[in-house]
């Protein structure tokens, strides 16, 4: 009897161990999306080698594959690594509003709610900061070249987000861009507009 009872009370209680184990790691999930690999993140690679970046990269200027609206989530401290390139420095943005995404080969944007990338050393915001994000398709999957990638905002109706919106709409025609020059010129990206307004000039 004395021994049924010690092996019934060790299977509870590995119950309960594991119990509690599954319900810690649900909450971690939820609370920061850093801790798996779950569906509700996309994770993007950092193409830091790019020598351009921002919204209008190329000389004609590049096809999006994801432009979002987001709230920084964190920004963990930057990893330098003598052996690797560049700094490393990950961190998370909620999406609040997706303006246009693609399904590339390797991956898609399918209603995930985070976005995460190493590529936050150098960029000027953060936790709680509101941003215009812009990724690119690098060999059949998403990559974000850092930058000017990541653009501040004051909040969904920022003067730049409407000319962005305009500029998808329109298929991208850089035309669209030759009002709003002076709103990207605050962001320093003035002759990068220019560029590939001038390359449609030239292609009409």
């Amino acid at each position: 009897m004395h021994h049924i009872l010690t092996k019934t009370i060790i299977i509870i209680s590995l119950f309960l161990c594991s119990t509690s184990y599954t319900q810690k790691k649900e909450i971690d999930t939820k609370t920061n999306p850093k801790t798996s690999a779950t569906p509700d993140t996309l994770r993007v690679g950092y193409t830091y080698w790019w020598p351009q970046s921002g919204p209008f990269i190329g000389h004609c200027g590049d096809k999006y594959a994801l432009v979002f609206l987001g709230t920084v989530q964190h920004i963990d401290n930057p990893i330098k690594d003598n052996d690797v390139l560049y700094t490393s420095q990950e961190g998370s943005i909620k999406i609040d509003e997706v303006l246009t995404s693609r399904s590339l080969k390797k991956k898609m944007y399918d209603k995930q709610n985070f976005f995460v990338s190493d590529c936050f050393y150098k960029q000027d915001v953060k936790e709680g900061d509101l941003v215009l994000v812009f990724c690119y398709e690098y060999e059949d999957n998403y990559s974000i070249p850092g930058g000017k990638s990541i653009l501040k905002i004051k909040d969904s109706n920022d003067a730049v987000v409407q000319s962005i919106k305009r500029y998808i709409i329109s298929d991208q025609n850089a035309l669209e861009l030759k009002k709003d020059i002076a709103l990207w010129q605050n962001y320093g990206l003035e002759a990068d507009a220019k560029r590939i307004i001038a390359c449609k000039e030239a292609m009409d």
